[in-house]
């Protein structure tokens, strides 16, 4: 049984549970009323039949109130019977009836005074008069009343089973029109797989915040557009790591076979294994590469990790990139002074944010038309920033939107060695330490990354 079909059966049941409670307090409510006001009736039958058989007797002032109430109706075909102390029949109307008396009701009458009862078809009620030692006894049948009844439940029974059919309809209809959407919605899933990532949910029209049809299909959207990104930049980084690695082990094979086809003398077979030991470094460097970015993908941010001093890890950095390029320049200055070290200070992994501000300085350097790199700090209590700056041709605004990217390579490369994998590292290292990375042109020579922390 389906989500809908189990909505409908429950709201129908509801409806039925209270229709159903509703009908039996109002009969059960209208049954209790007839009986007291039959109850009235057949007193007001028995004292106003004594009145007519003993006109000397005068009721009390509590049954005078009662004579005197109009509302209390009249009997339909009463048998009255009026009998003295010792049980003889004084007055019988009508004259022939097929009541019995016995000792029994008569006592059961004298002790209570006043004494229902049933007698087969008919309601009776006992009346003991004491000062004149007579008991009246009434019997009469409530048939109009209990007809009335009998149609009310008729009335019932019919309204009832016609509003629960009603309301079974109802439900079904409004659920298959409300939950339509989310039935299209199911089906476009299932249509939905990583060869069609680009479909895209229908969101309708009208106001997005008060329809959560429409919330529930933009999101699906927008998690769809993240998908998407998510496959195509998994499907480029295996492509080109591919490529990239096929380089190398194209150029390592040529040259084994090359060298098994001839007679190398014993320079010729120094030259190739100088050449292959090169390649091989290369394809060592790649798979480095490719092994941090895999490693950093897995690491999350943790408010444990010790404070690290931003300046003193970048001048760690720049003598280590130093003794790597001798022939480098880079300076290192303040924008503007911080007025304690805590403003200099982040949670970090040391050797990580090493790694980046490494990267970040060697790219600079390798596409620096002067070799001189630029370090600027600027620090406060909230945040810190680092630029990066180099003089050498810029990126045009197509290369800017994929500099980040695994692989990918500016036009500005297309002569320097690398595999495009430097700057992706940077990336996942500054968004673990919850920090953001940019690129700007700073003028037409220049060129800036600045990395920025956000103090919590």
């Amino acid at each position: 049984m389906n989500l809908r079909l189990r909505f409908v059966l429950l709201h129908t049941l509801l409806v039925s549970v209270i229709l159903v409670t509703s009908f039996c307090l109002t009969y059960l409510i209208y049954a209790s009323s007839r009986e007291e006001d039959f109850d009235k009736r057949l007193w007001l039958q028995a004292v106003t039949s004594y009145k007519s058989f003993d006109t000397t007797y005068t009721p009390s002032a509590a049954e005078a109130d009662l004579l005197s109430n109009s509302s209390i109706g009249a009997l339909a075909n009463p048998i009255v019977v009026i009998t003295n102390a010792n049980g003889k029949v004084v007055y019988r109307k009508p004259a022939i009836t097929d009541v019995q008396l016995n000792a029994a009701l008569l006592l059961n009458i004298k002790e209570k005074r006043q004494y229902l009862f049933r007698s087969g078809f008919y309601m009776g009620f006992g009346l003991f008069i004491q000062d004149r030692t007579h008991y009246v006894i009434v019997w009469a049948s409530d048939k109009y009343s209990l007809a009335r009844m009998a149609k009310l439940r008729l009335i019932m029974l019919l309204a009832g089973a016609g509003t629960i059919t009603v309301a079974a309809l109802f439900s079904f209809f409004y659920v298959m029109r409300t939950t339509k959407p989310l039935v299209q919605l199911s089906l476009q899933m299932r249509k939905i797989s990583e060869n069609n990532l680009r479909e895209r949910f229908y969101i309708g029209k009208g106001n997005i915040k008060k329809n959560e049809l429409m919330q529930i299909s933009a999101n699906f959207n927008g998690m769809l557009e993240r998908l998407e990104k998510a496959f195509e930049m998994q499907k480029s980084f295996t492509h080109h790591a591919s490529h990239e690695l096929r380089t190398p082990l194209a150029s390592m094979l040529a040259q084994t076979e090359l060298a098994l086809r001839k007679n190398l003398t014993l320079e010729e077979a120094k030259d190739v294994l100088l050449s292959l030991k090169e390649d091989q470094q290369e394809l060592i460097e790649l798979t480095n590469s490719l092994l941090l970015l895999s490693q950093y993908e897995k690491i999350s941010y943790s408010s444990d990790w010790p404070m690290v001093r931003i300046d003193e890890l970048l001048y760690d950095t720049i003598s280590m990139v130093k003794r790597m390029f001798p022939n480098i320049s880079i300076s290192l200055e303040f924008l503007q002074l911080p007025e304690n070290e805590i403003s200099l200070s982040i949670n970090g992994n040391y050797t990580l944010l090493r790694s980046a501000f490494r990267n970040l300085i060697k790219n600079a350097f390798q596409y620096s038309e002067d070799k001189n790199v630029s370090i600027i700090i600027k620090a406060d209590t909230t945040s810190i920033d680092i630029y990066f700056d180099n003089r050498g041709k810029t990126l045009n605004l197509k290369d800017k939107d994929r500099l980040f990217i695994p692989f990918f390579r500016g036009e500005n490369a297309i002569r320097k060695r690398g595999f495009g994998l430097g700057l992706s590292i940077v990336k996942r290292i500054v968004q673990l330490h919850q920090g953001t990375i940019t690129y700007e042109v700073v003028n037409e020579k220049t060129n800036r990354f600045t990395v920025s922390f956000t103090k919590t």
